[in-house]
């Protein structure tokens, strides 16, 4: 397990339904450039799960500590499932850019699921009367919790999605094999909290 920061925590502490506390980052591709000009969703959750390895952020998932008593815990998660993040729609016709933005829109304005890893993935088809994007194009609206990445995490993990040439082929395996971690028991939490503020006067303080 690994702690939260007390500011990481704090974009925990101050979400809610009416202002969630995560970023959306909108990108668009040319499936025409792809080998055989062709991308398929089945061939982007394959591309997704090979480089599940190369970000933190994809599988592991938050364990809060009853009653916000210390600040939360990241564990990798036992029972991430890739299609749940991963999602595939579609724009109706002519598929312009006011469509796209209130699609984008609405996906934005969703809480993340705080009980899952916190990201989502929406593959938009149908981007077909978009100004200066060719036909056939497809966007990526990809939705990240701030508890979970920062200026080197953002990084991380747009790098780990994306290949810096047409021809790269798949990432190098993980040294280690990818193992989910246990959830700590309430009393677990609990004592590990009392343990840390005992410790860290100062810490309980900002806690409360």
């Amino acid at each position: 397990m690994q702690q939260l920061s007390g500011l990481d925590a704090s974009f925990v502490y101050s979400e809610s339904a009416h202002a969630p506390t995560h970023v959306t980052s909108i990108l668009i591709y040319d499936q025409s450039t792809a080998p055989k000009g062709e991308v398929t969703f089945k061939g982007i959750l394959e591309h997704i799960e090979q480089r599940l390895h190369l970000a933190h952020a994809f599988r592991r998932r938050l364990v809060r500590v009853p009653f916000d008593l210390d600040h939360p815990y990241w564990i990798e998660d036992g029972e991430f499932d890739l299609e749940y993040h991963v999602r595939h729609i579609a724009l109706p016709k002519p598929g312009d850019w006011r469509q796209f933005c209130i699609q984008t829109a609405r996906l934005h304005a969703r809480p993340l699921d705080l009980a899952r890893p916190l990201w989502e993935m929406y593959v938009i088809e149908g981007l077909d009367g978009v100004e200066g994007v060719p036909k056939g194009s497809f966007g990526v609206v990809l939705k990240v919790h701030h508890a979970a990445i920062d200026g080197m995490a953002g990084v991380e993990l747009i790098t780990a999605i994306q290949d810096q040439t047409p021809d790269a082929g798949p990432p190098p395996r993980p040294a280690e094999p990818w193992a989910p971690e246990r959830v700590p028991t309430s009393a677990e939490l609990l004592s590990r909290a009392a343990a840390n503020n005992l410790t860290r006067p100062a810490h309980f303080a900002r806690v409360m």
